[in-house]
């Protein structure tokens, strides 16, 4: 194996394939990347055994052939050289990296002992969206799911692919977000499946700011997410791999509230300032309380902490229903506003112990449901 490569785009695939790797004690080469050099470009992959990505990017290539590396090692030396194109080259069983005046010898790892990640056969039919309306999606739930042994379908992310479009939910038991993006046209696939967390934060992580299209290719077992770029200067190819949950997803929607006593409107940049202020008084059970006041027309938002003391602020609101007085742990209600889009919230409560539906103001197909703390 010989080849030039440039620094930058070597920089990059393994920046992006370190993320797949993981430390085990008992399986070392799960903490390496794997340089394959064939034709006029280099594959650089990495695997934690449920998920697996490979970065394919342009090199010149001498001589054709593969290693493995540790993952750590060989991104820090990569990223402190300075030289605008690297040399890597297979000497005596270690990888030579060259720059300039600069010569560095890597200890490998047998490359028979790298893993099979999973490859496409060729008849796989595609589902195709643009990566940033894809990762903007996933965002919007990609933190709710709870970890449990003994519901681990509610640690991943349930996409449902229909006709219309993609609908992400995630729940921890305690809320719920469901987001749905449209395809621009209706497509033929339906399918569903449950995207390990993981696998969701890396895909939001490493494609989010891409532009163009990312194909995915589902299995009972595993889904596939490719990207590429059109242009032949600088092309590179990504595809990440990973595995499904096994189970049924919860039939959510069940939960989802439809009737209200109560409804207001705030806006979600002055309640998001509110709810900080009130949490640095949450106390140890980190909750705060909601009035709702028909007659002042708006929210009083309180916290009170026998260490730190008390806050509370009243915030004008568009408000019908009756008066009410509930209270939430702070964190889940401002991530909750937090991924709200848009300028304005609307929250519906169905009483002191039901489940609240927050939502944006607008056309956008976004929910958030919150369980209140009970006194």
């Amino acid at each position: 194996m010989k080849i030039q490569i440039l620094k930058e785009s070597l920089k990059q695939a393994i920046g992006v394939v370190e993320k797949a790797t993981a430390k085990n004690p008992t399986l070392p080469i799960l903490e390496a990347v794997s340089l394959v050099a064939d034709k006029n470009s280099l594959e650089v992959s990495g695997t934690d055994l449920e998920m697996g990505i490979r970065y394919r990017v342009l090199a010149k290539v001498e001589r054709e052939g593969g290693v493995a590396v540790p993952a750590r090692l060989f991104s820090q030396l990569v990223g402190a050289l300075l030289e605008k194109e690297i040399t890597l080259s297979l000497v005596a069983g270690e990888l030579r990296v060259e720059a300039k005046d600069q010569q560095t010898n890597i200890k490998t790892l047998s490359l028979e002992e790298f893993p099979i990640i999973p490859s496409l056969q060729g008849n796989e039919e595609a589902i195709e969206i643009e990566a940033d309306v894809f990762c903007g999606g996933l965002s919007q739930v990609v933190s709710i799911p709870g970890q449990s042994q003994t519901r681990p379908e509610i640690s991943g992310i349930f996409v449902s692919i229909q006709k219309e479009g993609i609908k992400f939910a995630a729940t921890d038991s305690f809320r719920l977000a469901e987001k749905m993006v449209n395809f621009p046209k209706p497509q033929s696939t339906e399918a569903s499946f449950i995207l390990p967390q993981k696998t969701a934060k890396e895909l939001v992580s490493i494609f989010g700011d891409l532009e163009g299209k990312i194909k995915i290719y589902i299995s009972p077992t595993q889904v596939l997410f490719e990207y590429s770029t059109k242009e032949e200067a600088g092309k590179i190819s990504i595809q990440i791999v990973s595995r499904v949950i096994e189970g049924e997803y919860p039939a959510y929607q069940e939960i989802i509230p439809t009737e209200f006593g109560v409804k207001v409107q705030v806006p979600k940049q002055e309640i998001i300032s509110r709810v900080k202020a009130a949490a640095v008084f949450s106390g140890k059970m980190e909750d705060i309380k909601l009035v709702v006041d028909p007659k002042k027309k708006g929210l009083e938002i309180s916290a009170e902490s026998q260490d730190a003391g008390r806050h509370s602020s009243f915030l004008k609101a568009a408000v019908t229903g009756k008066h009410l007085e509930i209270s939430f742990n702070w964190r889940f209600l401002l991530e909750g506003f937090s991924n709200i889009k848009g300028e304005e919230v609307d929250i519906g409560f169905g009483g002191e112990d039901a489940p609240v539906l927050m939502r944006p103001l607008g056309k956008e197909q976004y929910l958030y449901v919150v369980m209140p703390v009970k006194a």
